[in-house]
């Protein structure tokens, strides 16, 4: 069975890929250092989504908005703010590229989420001023009727959501350094440990997610309410300290206490169950983090950091050990875990490898379970038209079967035309084997694709996602296994009236497969900003 793996990783790892997705996706891919649409949650792209229709306000905005969008780190909050205090407000993306700890890359995965209107004078005290405006959304599928509207208002927002019977709302006021809040909202500070409400990747893909991005309070306006909490929050973000209040009717009631520096930050986060205290630091390029936590019984711990090794490598290490009886789950998690990058001068070509190895054992049971994850990614921008790029991923553990996945995508484009192919293969015991081909369409004003995906595999555990386009606020990445195939159609048209743009996004899918009956889906969906 070795030998049949390796030939199947060799075979398709000599094959090259390229991966091109939306916009909402590439700046979650980017926020949270996955290594592909597959490993991410339906939660995150919904909360991206709402900056899309209504971006952030970059010069306009308070240092306290910036902070809790969780579009950008702390320390490009504070390069940003200084940066506007000294020079002015930012009026090209070329020119945010040169504030520290920006740069190409980021502004290409968050340049459709900000805006750069500016009305203020270099030295002028920042003002968050926001005008009136409002988005609805109506969706409809062969199972459900959902609806979205939220209304900002100067310093006065509200926001629901509401689909098959589940939802969100809130209700917020903006202060001058911060915010009161009612309703539905996530918490996340530190790496994790205390508070992280909704998403979390599974691993360490990439180096960008070995740490986390912790942006504190922030509503939630989304169909899936799952993870978040539903009370009172309040917030204030100065020059140089952060504090915050927050209780939820789940009877959760917390507070936290934080300070920001130009170089590094650290705060202490308590509730009744748990305390803990995490902080950030960096110099000269090295991006150093931590955090440990206590519930009373067992404490629990993470800390690593990310450096320059050469002029264009990079690396990353963490350590983390978060016992069961802290977690609360079946298993505790003792891991380390390393990875390297490179990016060339062109960047035409970009690789990076991590591994990831931990002891997952059970309280008064077995101590031996052991695994370790590798990940190697290799990307190649062959010209204008082609990108091209690979993945490798070997998992190993103890107690199962080992598994390699790779994969191996091509994509052209030119003009309004794209076209995109992928091949996927598995083995762990089993095998599994997936490929499609797309076509899409985006000319001025509208778009149009279709996707032909076909797969084998010798049952679930050989299962392969599969990211597929929907519509803005939704996310699919359907498990494929057993034997089959599928094909999807989806298609949006936007209009400007004045000062309301409209848009409107079909999609309808059809999935057979061998073990189980055919299954069709339809999906229409209205949205209306203004």
């Amino acid at each position: 069975m070795r030998r049949r793996i390796a030939l199947l990783v060799f075979l398709l790892a000599a094959a090259p890929a390229a991966a091109q997705t939306d916009e909402v996706v590439r700046a979650a891919l980017y926020l949270t250092g996955a290594d592909g649409p597959e490993a991410l949650d339906d939660r995150l792209v919904d909360e991206l989504e709402s900056f899309r229709s209504r971006p952030l306000p970059l010069n306009r905005a308070s240092r306290a908005r910036l902070l809790e969008s969780g579009l950008l780190t702390p320390y490009q909050v504070a390069a940003l703010s200084e940066y506007r205090s000294l020079s002015g407000d930012v009026l090209s993306f070329a020119e945010l590229e040169r504030v520290d700890g920006f740069g190409k890359e980021a502004v290409a995965a968050l340049r459709p989420f900000l805006s750069l209107e500016s009305a203020r004078r270099p030295g002028e005290a920042v003002r968050d001023t926001l005008t009136f405006r409002h988005s609805a959304v109506v969706r409809a599928t062969l199972k459900d009727v959902g609806a979205k509207y939220r209304l900002a208002a100067g310093n006065v927002e509200a926001a629901g959501a509401w689909k098959g019977g589940n939802g969100t709302f809130y209700g917020l006021y903006r202060l001058p350094k911060g915010k009161m809040l009612v309703g539905d909202y996530n918490v996340r500070y530190g790496q994790g440990l205390a508070f992280w409400s909704a998403f979390q990747l599974a691993g360490l893909a990439t180096l960008d997610a070995f740490s986390k991005r912790a942006n504190g309070i922030a509503p939630s306006w989304s169909f899936n309410g799952t993870g978040t909490f539903r009370g009172l929050a309040w917030d204030y973000t100065g020059r140089r300290v952060q504090w915050a209040l927050f209780g939820a009717l789940d009877g959760t009631v917390g507070a936290h206490a934080g300070w920001l520096g130009r170089n590094g930050q650290a705060g202490l986060t308590a509730t009744r169950e748990r305390v803990s205290l995490d902080g950030r630091l960096g110099l000269r390029g090295v991006d150093l983090f931590g955090e440990a936590a206590w519930n009373g019984k067992s404490p629990a711990g993470i800390v690593g950091g990310l450096f320059p090794m050469r002029e264009r490598w990079k690396g990353a290490l963490q350590v983390r050990a978060v016992p069961s009886a802290y977690s609360g789950k079946k298993n505790g998690d003792y891991g380390a875990a390393a990875g390297v990058a490179f990016l060339s001068d062109s960047r035409a070509w970009k690789a990076s490898l991590t591994v990831d190895a931990a002891l997952v054992p059970r309280p008064a049971a077995d101590t031996g379970r052991r695994q370790a994850k590798a990940t190697g990614l290799l990307s190649w921008t062959a010209t204008e038209s082609w990108l091209f790029e690979s993945r490798l991923v070997f998992r190993w553990r103890n107690y199962e079967s080992d598994r390699a996945d790779i994969r191996a995508d091509a994509t052209w484009s030119r003009g309004v035309w794209t076209v995109k192919g992928r091949l996927n293969g598995v083995g762990d015991g089993g095998f599994g084997l997936l490929g499609y081909l797309e076509g899409g369409w985006k000319p001025p004003g509208g778009f149009a694709w279709i996707r032909l995906t076909a797969h084998a595999t010798s049952g679930w555990q050989s299962r392969i996602y599969v990211y597929e386009r929907d519509a803005p606020g939704n996310f699919t990445a359907p498990a494929y296994y057993g034997t089959g195939w599928s094909a999807m159609a989806y298609a949006g048209w936007k209009k400007r009236f004045r000062k309301t743009s409209l848009k409107l996004y079909l999609r309808g899918s059809y999935r057979w497969q061998k073990e189980k009956p055919g299954v069709a889906g339809l999906k229409i969906q209205l949205q209306a900003d203004h």
